[in-house]
């Protein structure tokens, strides 16, 4: 249904009009009531019929919920009279009993005269809606996220406040850095700013808005003192025991401590556009500031090279962070997620929920990549906000009855992290240490007290430094580490400096292959090295990094993989499938990562999260056994083979010409160029990539290999243009850095690297296929056509070969072991198709291989044939790329008919009687390689 509020408002407007002087009884009308409403906003069928049957068990009784729809809202209708405020106490109980993959985001509570609405978006900050029941249809879009084709609105992480501080504070950081002001003392001036404008805002200096009124009374406008109203203020906040003299628009200032102020750093200059600049961004209220979000938006400012002066290119960096969701993913499943279920089993239990309670303050994490801190500070947050709820079941939760400050023991001392940036190290303290005073304000909100944020007692552990060459042990010792976490850089091999190399060869020298891993593996190997050096009885280190999902894909499983859980004894506990890792700013792309948590203790549960899209939610899955291509199958390793398991032909690259462009042609320039010199057409040839292949391009090349070199100079005399594009070529390949390409200046003529099939024909197979196919195209050619190093070719390639590769068997091994190009697959004759098992050894001849083998000839003739019904030669026909594409309405159904029968008879090649989908034909194929 559409949100057409008008509609909506009118039938709230009757259902009002009905219940306005009714009893309000709650088990009597509650149903009817809600049905109406539901009807109002188009929730119906099973949803509303499914709504009204939740049930929660409470040790051997039920209770219900008034009305649920999982994920999305919790219920409670009282009768008329009763107070709101118990049924949320109430309520609040029955939330933390349901499953976490449950919880909604939105509770209503209403009692026939008034309805509540609790926006749990934002545990730090629970959003309120409350209003007369009779004021409800003008409030009609709070009840907005009941329309079905709205469900669950999406979870806004960014408060404008962030945006508009973070354009501000860019504004002050362009203006220094184009007055000449060092960069590194800058961006230290910046940090202590920002946390002296959220502390004005929000008490830490003692009362708010100190900053404002020394601002606005003591600082001269045109800017002329402010330098030095700044650096006594500074030096006054690094102090704690102050002179008498110290004038009182200071000494009201509280004590920070916690070595924010201690370093004595050069402060710049200003002027009445900066002092201006000063006040507008202190006039910000900086309490609603999101410390896990503007830390990163904080430090794009301080990225932005400082020759560019565009104002679009400092509001570029947008909301440039990461998302807390995807946060959530890495510390759930590694600790958070245990402790809410150790939580939920001491409801009756206090000595239990003391222990856990005990327990908390106990743990330290340890984030070797740690950036602006945002993995820090939600785990952070959620650990105080878990201490919360648990002193509040042991010692309930009076307001003002508990002494709070020696109650909250969990502190931001228990959070460890190297960062090779001086200025997101910097901000990574000041973001922690804001988020403890939030965390603070929470628990006064609670308790009516709490712990008091100033002087700063705990500091955050941030190492300044690069963490492939510092000893973690230094930073944190492994017997006291709980848990690494993180997001390590994403640097694949060819684009590393020389130092990451370095780097890598410092921590991965010794394995085999290791220089054609990607950055990011550096963390993985020396996580792994750091939690074997725990020795303590009963204690282990358990480890979860983001990775891109190519750590986990082609040549770097059995290089990486290998080694951690074969050389070194570590296990995969749980792991998320590919997923779209978004950074909200404009212009950043999506990137394709998985999680991988890893450690050198075997959890007796693992988890395997798969995603039905990139961009959706996560469905956990129950596994045995996890491999390190994140399937719940044996630890099996595709490593580079020179030989095909089943000796069948041998696949190679095509041909790759290293000309600058001058032996290929376009279908125009192959035109023009018989026109000039019609002699060329004898060294002329169709020549065919994945593009090409694909998109039905045509593009030829020049071909001279097996010709007479007599024949061909006599030719080349009467070739003039080709006799350029050759000269091209020798001066190209004569100028290159590598040696191998200047000797292959002395036979411009020639491709680089000649591997076409002399004979017969070949079967193409593209380097590279969209993510968006469920069979990766490929198709006959003859010899005569030429392939470029960006497609496979199978020479003398049988029918059979054919059925068998374009099989969902061969293709789902295909995902399973190719590697990727951002999210396209990447094909390899070395890992993919040599690894890959046909359904029977070439050599078998027997007749059940010799039956099979043809039937699965004439299921891919089916398909060829399929597919010339549809490439009819006429003008609109569609490419390979098109006709293998996902649509939502099939509009080629015989092709989708033909490759259903071909898998049915390759299936049934391989014994296969399983289930359709690529894990359980992957399954197979490794129990079945695994015991081969």
């Amino acid at each position: 249904m559409s949100s057409d509020y008008q509609h909506i408002r009118e039938q709230l407007q009757l259902v009002i009009h009905d219940y306005k002087d009714a009893e309000g009884y709650e088990r009597g009308q509650s149903q009817n009531f809600w049905t109406q409403v539901f009807n109002a906003y188009g929730v119906a069928g099973q949803t509303q019929l499914k709504a009204f049957e939740h049930r929660l068990k409470k040790d051997k009784s039920q209770k219900y919920v008034d009305a649920f729809i999982p994920k999305l809202v919790m219920i409670e209708q009282k009768s008329r009279g009763v107070d709101l405020n118990k049924a949320y106490n109430q309520v609040s109980k029955y939330y933390e009993r349901l499953s976490n993959a449950d919880k909604p985001r939105y509770i209503v509570l209403c009692n026939f005269d008034e309805l509540w609405i609790f926006d749990l978006d934002n545990p730090l900050n629970i959003k309120e809606y409350k209003c007369a029941l009779t004021d409800l249809p003008k409030n009609a879009e709070w009840l907005g996220f009941l329309v079905p084709s709205t469900g669950i609105m999406e979870i806004i992480e960014e408060n404008p406040i962030n945006r508009q501080a973070t354009e501000m504070v860019a504004k002050l950081h362009q203006a220094f850095i184009n007055d000449g002001v060092d960069a590194d003392e800058l961006a230290l001036f910046l940090t202590r700013l920002i946390f002296c404008f959220f502390a004005d805002d929000t008490g830490i200096f003692g009362q708010n808005n100190l900053l404002h009124g020394l601002l606005k009374n003591h600082a001269n406008p045109d800017g002329s003192n402010l330098n030095e109203v700044f650096s006594t203020l500074f030096n006054t906040l690094n102090t704690e025991n102050r002179s008498s003299r110290l004038p009182q628009h200071y000494a009201d200032f509280a004590y920070i401590n916690g070595d924010l102020f201690s370093d004595t750093i050069s402060i710049p200059y200003f002027d009445e556009n900066l002092y201006n600049l000063v006040v507008d961004c202190n006039g910000l209220d900086w309490s609603e500031i999101s410390p896990a979000i503007f830390g990163s938006m904080f430090q794009s400012v301080l990225d932005i090279d400082s020759t560019d002066n565009s104002d679009d290119k400092r509001r570029e960096f947008g909301a440039h962070y990461t998302s807390e969701k995807n946060i959530l993913k890495v510390i759930n499943s590694l600790f958070l997620q245990d402790l809410r279920d150790e939580f939920a089993k001491c409801a009756k239990d206090k000595p239990r929920a003391i222990r856990l309670y005990n327990k908390l303050p106990t743990l330290k994490f340890f984030d070797p990549a740690c950036g602006c801190g945002n993995f820090l500070i939600i785990a952070y947050r959620e650990l105080r906000l878990l201490e919360n709820q648990l002193i509040a079941q042991i010692y309930g939760d009076e307001r003002g009855l508990l002494d709070i400050s020696s109650m909250c023991q969990v502190t931001v001392d228990q959070f460890y992290g190297i960062e090779i940036e001086p200025h997101a190290a910097h901000i990574a303290r000041v973001a922690m240490w804001i988020t403890d005073h939030q965390l603070n304000q929470a628990t006064a909100d609670l308790f009516g007290t709490t712990r008091p944020t100033t002087p700063i007692v705990y500091s955050p552990h941030i190492t300044e430094g690069n963490a492939l060459q510092i000893d973690w042990e230094s930073v944190l010792a492994a017997n006291e580490c709980d848990f690494v976490m993180g997001n390590p850089p994403f640097i694949g091999y060819t684009y590393q400096s020389k130092e990451q190399k370095a780097d890598m060869a410092h921590v991965a020298g010794d394995i085999k292959k290791s220089k054609t891993l990607d950055y990011v593996a550096g963390w993985y190997i020396k996580a792994m090295h750091y939690m074997q050096l725990v020795t303590k009885q009963r204690h282990h280190v358990e480890t979860a990094f983001v990775s891109t999902n190519s750590i986990v894909q082609g040549e770097h499983v059995a290089v990486l993989w290998q080694y951690l859980l074969e050389n070194c004894g570590g296990y995969i506990n749980f792991a998320h499938h590919t997923f779209r890792w978004t950074n909200e700013g404009k212009g950043v792309a999506a990137v394709h990562c998985v999680i991988v948590g890893y450690s050198t203790h075997e959890r007796q549960e693992k988890t395997i999260f798969s995603y039905d899209d990139i961009a959706a939610d996560p469905i956990p899955n129950k596994a045995k056994l996890i491999n390190g291509y994140l399937i719940g199958s044996p630890i099996v390793f595709f490593d580079r083979k020179n030989k095909q398991v089943s000796n069948e032909n041998i696949m190679a690259k095509g041909s790759q010409p290293t000309d600058g462009g001058n032996l290929l042609l376009s279908n125009e320039e192959y035109l023009e160029l018989l026109e000039k010199e019609p002699l060329t057409e004898k060294y002329l040839r169709p020549f065919i990539g994945s593009q090409e292949f694909l998109n039905d391009v045509k593009r030829w090349c020049l071909w001279f290999d097996g010709v007479d070199p007599i024949e061909l100079n006599k030719d080349l005399a009467q070739m003039p243009n080709v006799v350029q594009r050759l000269e091209n070529i020798k001066a190209m390949r004569s100028d290159s850095t590598k040696k191998a390409t200047q000797k292959l200046a002395a036979t411009p003529h020639l491709f680089s690297e000649i591997r076409q099939p002399s004979s017969g024909s070949y079967l193409l197979v593209p380097s590279v296929s969209s993510e968006n196919r469920k069979y990766v195209p490929i198709g006959f050619f003859d010899h005569t056509t030429v392939c470029s190093n960006l497609v496979f070719s199978l020479p003398h390639a049988s029918l059979y070969h054919f059925g068998t590769l374009s099989s969902s068997m061969h293709n789902a091994f295909m995902r399973l072991t190719a590697g990727r190009l951002e999210s396209r697959y990447r094909y390899s004759n070395s890992i993919v198709y040599n690894n890959f098992p046909y359904p029977f050894m070439a050599e078998d001849d027997s007749s059940k291989a010799t039956k099979a083998r043809d039937d699965i000839a004439k299921a891919a003739q089916a398909v060829l044939d399929a597919r010339k019904l549809y490439q009819d030669g006429s003008e609109d026909a569609p490419t390979l790329a098109k006709l293998y594409n996902t649509y939502m309405i099939d509009p080629y159904p015989e092709l989708t008919k033909a490759h259903a029968a071909l898998d049915k008879t390759v299936d049934k090649a391989y014994g296969y009687k399983g289930k359709g989908d690529d894990a359980s034909r992957v399954e197979f194929l490794l129990k079945q390689i695994a015991e081969a």
